[in-house]
């Protein structure tokens, strides 16, 4: 029997989402934009395919809806928000082409992200090169992103600048004997990404500063 779509009506919800019915039963609720896209209109045939089309698009507003939720409380980059809407029931495909769509309509971008994350970091105190890298890997960012962020956002700052910074200052706030401090101060930049020649010109240079 040919199953035809009987009713297209405003939805209680939301005067922007449609109630689709074929033969007379509630078949699914979709925004007013994706009836129109899909041309979908009473008397017409409903069928598996376009059934199958229906659910597809429906959830790639629901994926996109809670993406951009997401996004509204904090900046993302792609990857981390794409495992972020898997977790919470999406699935893989779709979440996919949901940040695909995002990232082409301007709302995800994941070398501001990269540079967004290392200036916050930054603004704590100096990390080496290694640290930052690790972080950004944590936060799923790809490795050539990463590695273009990081060149952007050190642009003339040395590692070993970097390295007698966090050591003044964790010199300045560390206790104990001379021993003490000194194994405390590099196991602190060794932590914090800095090679160990690197990390012993930095503990003389914060020693010296303090002299």
């Amino acid at each position: 029997m040919t199953q035809r779509i009987t009713a297209i009506e405003p939805s209680n919800d939301d005067t922007n989402l449609r109630d689709i019915y074929v033969q007379g039963k509630f078949a699914m609720t979709l925004s007013l934009a994706m009836v129109e896209t899909l041309q979908l209109s009473v008397e017409q045939e409903w069928t598996i395919e376009t059934t199958d089309t229906a659910e597809h698009c429906h959830a790639l507003e629901a994926s996109r809806e809670m993406a951009i939720k997401l996004i509204s409380r904090r900046t993302w980059g792609s990857n981390e928000l794409k495992s972020r809407l898997i977790k919470r029931g999406t699935e893989a495909q779709i979440a996919e082409r949901t940040v695909e769509q995002l990232i082409e309509d301007g709302w995800l971008n994941d070398h501001a992200f990269a540079c967004a994350l290392i200036r916050q970091w930054l603004r704590k105190e100096p990390a080496g090169r290694r640290w930052l890298m690790q972080k950004l890997y944590e936060k799923e960012v790809a490795n050539d992103i990463a590695q273009g962020a990081l060149h952007e956002e050190l642009a003339g700052t040395t590692e070993q600048e970097s390295a007698n910074a966090f050591a003044i200052k964790r010199f300045a706030k560390t206790s104990g004997d001379e021993e003490t401090v000194k194994r405390k101060v590099i196991g602190a930049l060794q932590r914090k990404g800095f090679a160990g020649d690197v990390s012993f010109e930095a503990l003389k240079h914060a020693q010296n500063e303090s002299a």
